[in-house]
């Protein structure tokens, strides 16, 4: 999840906030719903029964939703386990590429800021308490869908416990027309088209435009610098070194910010 810079034409006119369509498979979307694996919900999981209780009780909220539970929140975190994991789960995720830093390489010609996502080995001890209420929002540690998916499926597996749904094995339905997966396994991204135009996009979704095209990479700083965005106000100074850098994280937590905006955190570290 990530802001980013994108140079796309000046007259580019995809409306805001809507994720960019060469990004979606829309008939993947359009299968026929399995009814055999909604466990309670309003829509299919994929999952058997019994890999759906374990995705369903990783996070204490999941189990107060789910109405048994209801204001039990005390016991809802003692029955969840996001901060009870085995160090083979742990592993499991480090392998898998996730818990991850950013950190700061030597520059090159070529990115003179050089920032790099890097995995390192953790213990299920400092994972398990940056996970438990009142640890914060926004570390390096903090669980995220991904994260609870893999979780999921790697217990599952350790328990000899059957994933996915018998009914439709996993794909939450079924085709609406033969070789409709067929087609969405073929299917490929396109990107936007590139122009002389600067413009803000996010990556939370799948991809969509935050800001208007500007001729200039000064002026879209000058818009992200606009008091009148307000809580996504920043510092002129700040939005030009995001805009030289191109990216940045959604948001980062450190002990010399505390949580801000990944925005904020690079115009920050590009200042030392």
């Amino acid at each position: 999840m990530s802001r980013s810079i994108r140079r796309v034409p000046l007259d580019f006119d995809w409306p805001q906030n809507k994720v960019w369509e060469g990004y979606l498979t829309p008939d993947k979307f359009n299968e026929i719903p399995c009814p055999d694996c909604t466990h309670g919900s309003d829509h299919p999981t994929g999952y058997s029964a019994e890999a759906n209780a374990i995705y369903k009780t990783f996070y204490p909220h999941q189990i107060v939703h789910a109405g048994a539970w209801l204001g039990a929140h005390e016991h809802a975190q003692r029955l969840a386990w996001c901060d009870k994991l085995g160090q083979a789960e742990v592993d499991m995720l480090v392998e898998e590429g996730r818990l991850r830093i950013l950190v700061r390489r030597e520059p090159t010609d070529d990115n003179p800021r050089n920032w790099e996502w890097v995995t390192v080995p953790r213990t299920a001890a400092e994972v398990n308490a940056a996970n438990r209420p009142g640890a914060g929002f926004g570390g390096d540690l903090d669980h995220d869908s991904i994260n609870h998916m893999l979780l999921a499926r790697f217990r599952c597996k350790q328990l000899g416990i059957t994933l996915e749904c018998g009914s439709c094995g996993g794909e939450c339905g079924t085709e609406a027309y033969p070789g409709q997966r067929a087609e969405a396994e073929v299917w490929q991204p396109t990107e936007p088209p590139v122009g002389d135009g600067w413009q803000l996009w996010e990556t939370v979704s799948e991809g969509s435009p935050i800001s208007p095209v500007f001729p200039a990479a000064d002026d879209l700083a000058r818009w992200m610098s606009d008091p009148e965005r307000g809580t996504q106000w920043v510092p002129h100074a700040t939005a030009a070194k995001f805009i030289a850098d191109g990216w940045a994280p959604s948001a980062v937590s450190s002990p010399e910010t505390g949580l801000v905006s990944g925005v904020e955190w690079v115009g920050h570290h590009s200042e030392q």
